[in-house]
């Protein structure tokens, strides 16, 4: 069910990934520099010791006759250090720097489209669009990943007031209308919109099944597209009418304050998906074979133990682990 944790720190998750990668290897590249720089001075220091036959010469140390004598002079008090910003928060300010670099931001929004369109390629297929439809399909959905992007990384910066959060967060909201009033007029058609909706709304729940699809894939006992498709209505179904403790389950609720991933109510979000899990897993023992039920218990389990990484990780970013 990772689709409940908002969007955006799925967006910031790969966004760290893709800036580690660039760091390291810019990072191994200078390492690499100064190893040969390294290696090049001990191999003079070498040649030379070996010319003279000897070690290089060093200062005679230097003999105490009479302690008294010595003036001692107490170590001066350091001042306290500053204190310094959160970890969390001193990398996305990096990474908003970054982002001023016309490659790196090519980089990004290459990155992005390409996640994005994983995550469609289904509905892609099943709308039948060609090239030119497909296109225009994923710019219409990157206008608005790119706003998330760019509003999450400049909250986890620090770099906004509370005014100018609420303006970008007005913003996103309006970028997210634009793109369901656009795409509502590029499908033309009832359906396939409301195919569209569906899709969005059951995207984390397509996620685990696609890992119980990988299971299930050496076998003869593969989810018939009718078992599918109920399975998606039923998880759905239970999670609308699930009464959560913790308003992270709202994905359009864009507060990304210190409160809100708190450990405590990531705690009481953890244990609200523990006890839907409960809830879906009961009602699907009777819509699936044997088989394909073991393959189900270990998708949820599987996803289940990858929402609460990623949300160890939204309390470390935006609660500062508290």
């Amino acid at each position: 069910m990772t689709k409940q944790i908002p969007a955006i720190v799925l967006a910031i998750a790969c966004l760290a990934l893709v800036f580690g990668l660039y760091g390291s290897k810019k990072e191994n590249a200078n390492l690499r520099q100064q190893i040969a720089e390294l290696a090049t001075g001990i191999e003079a220091w070498a040649l030379d010791d070996f010319a003279a036959g000897m070690p290089p010469e060093t200062e005679p140390a230097m003999v105490v006759q009479n302690p008294a004598q010595l003036d001692v002079v107490a170590p001066e008090v350091p001042e306290a250090p500053e204190e310094k910003e959160p970890a969390s928060q001193r990398m996305m300010s990096s990474l908003s720097k970054m982002m001023e670099n016309p490659t790196m931001n090519k980089v990004m929004v290459a990155s992005q489209r390409g996640a994005v369109g994983a995550l469609y390629s289904d509905l892609v297929e099943y709308l039948g669009l060609n090239k030119e439809e497909t296109d225009y399909f994923m710019d219409l959905l990157m206008f608005r990943q790119m706003k998330q992007m760019d509003l999450g990384m400049k909250m986890m910066a620090g770099d906004l007031d509370e005014e100018q959060k609420q303006q970008m967060g007005k913003e996103l909201q309006e970028a997210g209308e634009t793109v369901k009033t656009e795409m509502e007029k590029f499908l033309n058609n009832p359906d396939d919109f409301a195919e569209f909706e569906f899709y969005e709304k059951t995207m984390g729940e397509r996620m685990m099944l696609s890992q119980m699809d990988q299971k299930l894939s050496s076998t003869e006992t593969a989810l018939p597209d009718e078992t599918y498709r109920e399975l998606l209505g039923m998880m759905s179904d239970e999670k609308k009418n699930y009464d959560f403790s913790s308003d992270l389950h709202d994905e359009k609720n864009m507060d990304m304050s210190p409160e809100r991933f708190s450990k405590d109510n990531i705690q009481k979000f953890s244990a609200d998906m523990d006890a839907l899990n409960g809830n879906i897993i009961a009602k699907a023992e009777g819509m699936l074979t044997p088989e394909q039920f073991e393959a189900f218990k270990d998708a949820i389990k599987t996803t289940a133990e990858l929402q609460k990484s990623q949300l160890e990780m939204a309390s470390q970013m935006f609660g500062g682990g508290k």
